[in-house]
């Protein structure tokens, strides 16, 4: 006797500020397991599962409580950190989100840097703020293996050379907070390949 064919199923879902179309659970999962945020709806067809998206409607978006967050693919107790140049003002900016509380818990701004400069002192932002607040079961993600490298060595290794003097201050003032202090927060790549976008992302791609 031939088993019965599994019925196709499309996913829309809704995470952070955009929206997207899947054929499978397994890539679902990872945009919606632990994200308070994170909407999401299975439809039979293609078609349906388009309108949805186009349409943005609430109405389509109402999660099966089914997933459990022994799946979450990541350390759920986690900060994670990201960089970007705002395309309108040519201003570099970082900002953490906090995996548990699920929101901004820190945010800077400045004039001038590069992407890896400023997850740089994101992580360091970071790894000061979770020294004072004492939350020594939390990690950090961030998707730059650059930024982690150079936290890793206490040195921005930057060949980009700052015109402005207040930038360059605040990266010796990072490189000596890593000198003087000792931390024991894991810091961990953001697997953006098969995880999307880091939940700090900027969406200015």
């Amino acid at each position: 006797m031939m088993s019965e064919k599994k019925e196709k199923k499309w996913y829309v879902v809704r995470n952070w500020v955009k929206c997207w179309i899947f054929e499978t659970r397994d890539e679902v999962k990872p945009l919606v397991i632990g994200f308070a945020w994170a909407k999401y709806k299975w439809f039979a067809s293609y078609d349906e599962a388009k309108i949805a998206l186009d349409k943005w409607f609430e109405e389509y978006y109402q999660p099966e409580k089914k997933w459990n967050e022994k799946d979450l693919p990541f350390v759920k107790e986690s900060i994670a950190v990201d960089a970007a140049c705002s395309w309108s003002w040519g201003i570099m900016e970082y900002q953490g989100i906090d995996l548990v509380q699920q929101k901004k818990v820190f945010s800077f701004k400045f004039e001038e840097g590069t992407n890896n400069i400023w997850e740089f002192l994101a992580i360091v932002h970071w790894l000061a703020w979770i020294k004072e607040k004492w939350l020594t079961n939390y990690s950090l993600y961030s998707d730059s293996m650059t930024a982690i490298s150079w936290v890793k060595k206490k040195r921005c290794n930057s060949s980009y050379a700052p015109k402005n003097q207040k930038l360059m201050d605040i990266i010796k003032k990072a490189e000596k907070w890593l000198t003087v202090n000792n931390y024991s927060t894991p810091l961990l790549k953001w697997n953006t390949e098969n995880w999307w976008e880091i939940p700090a992302d900027f969406w200015r791609k």
